[in-house]
């Protein structure tokens, strides 16, 4: 059965927990007033029946709204809410970080954000059913739990706030990170062609695109090439390649490699020489910084996992997925990326404690918060994404572009992102096959961070920087 969603006061919403707070934030130009509102929208079906609540938490700063831009923000997963991008990078107020120095163990502390975004746009920030403070029934639930349906649901809930709160001519912008972003590239190409609403900018963090660039498989060669460059930065960072060199010249060098040398040999129809395949090995442990063993067993192709375990194989430690420069103790090798992720459980203790502290508190808002749900993401459903076997919109993203010459992307990409790579994101953004006239819609940015590149206050002061551009055009 085909869902339509419509929207309804929220009045009448099943789900009538609603705060507004307001607040000040004192920037370097001055203070900043605003409005807090925690609340949610219903989903209907056909016969008006509410099948799910979509939560949401909005900072609107006061005064007029005189054509503000308004951003529409959320992160990925599947099954992850906004809680990154609403506490660690965009909103009033952050998370201190354990690089700033916060103990994983409580007390936590939220802080001023004078990164924040709100001096530039309103912010809203989704949380996806099933994550933050979005519900559905049991029955209903799953019918969400689906790319298609996932965009549909994002369409309907964004057509439906600009009706509620009065922003049909405010300037628009998505802004998604990881599967966020891929989820706002059928956004973007769902409410232009099914609702024409035209949207000024695409905000891609860490974006997965095209899944096909960084999932490994036995007989996908592009994951191999496309990580090449992150596996060199990495060996940078701790000293193992070229350390006399700028981090930005040893990436250059190994995308050079990666697709001069690198890919070729991987793409001959034939097997290269035991000499060749010497010369090869040689340089891939150097570029990797792994021993020429651990590149020779796996025949010259590194996995992500095989490259986290192995860097530190004489330590028996494991770096980081989400960022590289982290690394520490695992007891399953096969749990390395996922749950055992080391920057992973450096901050997600943090952000959830501190997070559900300011909810309560200074949001006044006591419904629990679900950050991420390990349901969601077991049951998530690919299907509908027209792919060949691998989630990719970039048949919706380059739609969406030809559609409003007008729409602007920002992507922005972490040099020690093992979880979706920059060279990934490269590739995807080369292979829009855009006009040269149309190359300057797109505006890409490096960090030195991982995937959540915006938790290293530098790489977070620059993000800000870079976005007061992309805005600004």
């Amino acid at each position: 059965m085909k869902w339509f969603f419509k929207w309804l006061a929220l009045s009448c919403s099943l789900w009538a927990e609603s705060t507004t707070t307001t607040h000040t934030l004192l920037l370097e130009k001055g203070p900043l007033s605003y409005n807090a509102i925690v609340s949610s929208l219903p989903l209907r079906d056909a016969n008006g029946h509410v099948k799910a609540e979509m939560g949401f938490t909005a900072y609107i700063k006061e005064g007029p709204l005189n054509h503000r831009p308004i951003t529409f923000a959320f992160n990925g997963g599947p099954g992850s809410s906004s809680i990154w991008l609403h506490a660690g990078a965009f909103g009033p107020r952050r998370v201190v970080t354990h690089e700033e120095g916060q103990s994983v163990t409580p007390p936590y502390c939220m802080i001023d954000n004078l990164e924040t975004l709100l001096d530039l746009t309103d912010l809203v920030f989704i949380d996806p059913v099933g994550t933050g403070l979005s519900r559905a029934s049991e029955e209903d639930a799953g019918y969400f739990y689906n790319l298609g349906t996932d965009i549909q649901s994002f369409g309907a809930f964004i057509r439906d706030y600009l009706t509620a709160h009065n922003r049909w001519n405010s300037p628009k912008y998505l802004a998604g990170e990881s599967y966020g972003a891929l989820r706002a590239c059928g956004v973007a190409d769902h409410l232009q062609n099914d609702y024409s609403i035209y949207l000024n900018g695409l905000i891609l963090i860490s974006p997965a695109i095209d899944y096909q660039t960084f999932v490994f498989h036995t007989d996908n060669q592009l994951p191999h090439f496309l990580y090449l460059p992150t596996f060199a930065a990495t060996a940078w960072h701790y000293g193992r390649l070229l350390p006399l060199a700028t981090l930005e010249e040893v990436v250059s060098k190994a995308r050079r490699f990666a697709y001069e040398t690198y890919a070729p040999s991987m793409l001959k129809s034939f097997s290269p020489s035991p000499c060749e395949k010497e010369v090869l090995f040689n340089r891939l442990a150097d570029f990797t910084g792994l021993s020429l063993n651990t590149i020779k067993w796996n025949k010259g192709r590194i996995s992500d996992q095989i490259f986290q375990v192995e860097f530190f194989s004489e330590e028996h430690k494991a770096i980081g997925r989400f960022d590289t420069r982290c690394s520490g103790n695992y007891s399953d090798p096969n749990q390395i990326g996922f749950v055992q992720d080391p920057s992973d459980t450096a901050i997600s203790g943090i952000f959830i404690g501190a997070f559900h502290d300011y909810l309560q508190n200074e949001l006044q808002h006591p419904a629990s918060y679900c950050p991420f749900s390990l349901d969601v993401n077991s049951r998530w459903d690919y299907s509908g994404c027209n792919s060949f076997g691998y989630p990719n919109l970039m048949g919706a993203l380059r739609q969406a572009l030809a559609v409003n010459p007008s729409l602007k992307i920002f992507a922005g990409c972490g040099y020690f992102d093992c979880a979706t790579p920059f060279a990934a994101t490269e590739y995807c953004l080369d292979h829009l096959d855009l006009a040269d006239a149309d190359r300057s819609r797109c505006q890409v940015e490096y960090y030195e961070g991982g995937h959540m590149f915006y938790l290293s206050p530098p790489a977070r002061i620059k993000f800000k920087h870079d976005l007061i551009r992309f805005y600004e055009k």
